[in-house]
Parts: C-alpha cells; structure tokens; sequence
C-alpha cells in the first residue's frame, strides 16, 4: 500500500555536527528504504575526527540539495556541490563538512529501513 508521509513528520535525529530528519525509515512503513535530510551549518572550526561514523553492511547514497562540502572518508576526500551524488560503501569511515558559506544539505539515501550508524 502506498503511504504519504506529509511534510514535518519526519523524526528528527540527534546527530552529532548536523540536524538529520528521517523522513522515510522502518518507523514509518518503509521495510527496506532509508531516506533522511541532513542540514550542516557554516563551519569555521577544524574538522571534528569525533564525527567520523560508518554505516555497518549498508551503503550511503549522499546526494547534494543545495550548498558546498567535503566528505573525509577512508578512500579519500571528496569536494561535492548541487547535483552530486557520493556513494560511501558499506563500513567506509566517513564524515562531510560543510564548506561552504550557506548550509549545507544533503538528501541520504539507505537501502534498509533500520540504518546503524556506528561511531569512532
């Protein structure tokens, strides 16, 4: 059965360094979809290596809404702007900082309904 999920319903998380909404997950009839709207403010700070998570035996579709950053990941650092789409494997340490002079978003994508996210 198809399910609308109306606007401000999502469940906000709280994430270290960044406002995610889960807008689509297992606690909102999605059995095997994740999606989630990350926001990360202007940073003028060195990169926190505390921040740094991985998502255990899943993969991360991050696609770029609006703004400028960087992913810092295991396999290198990745510049992205509007319309990039980054695919972080499963288990790949990683963190995304924004770069820009406006926030940062970010739509994310989890081929699972219940996403782990596992910290250093």
């Amino acid at each position: 059965m198809a399910q609308k999920i109306k606007a401000g319903n999502a469940q906000r998380l709280l994430l270290p360094g960044r406002v995610s909404h889960q807008i689509a997950s297992a606690g909102a009839g999605a059995d095997n979809i994740c999606v989630r709207l990350v926001e990360i403010e202007p940073e003028h700070q060195q990169i926190f290596k505390r921040n740094r998570h991985y998502h255990p035996d899943v993969e991360e579709c991050i696609y770029v809404l609006e703004g400028e950053g960087c992913t810092y990941a295991d396999t290198g650092e990745y510049s992205m702007s509007v319309g990039d789409t980054l695919i972080m494997p499963p288990n790949e340490h990683h963190v995304t900082r924004n770069t820009g002079r406006s926030i940062l978003k970010l739509l994310c994508f989890f081929p699972t309904g219940k996403v782990t996210i596992k910290g250093e």
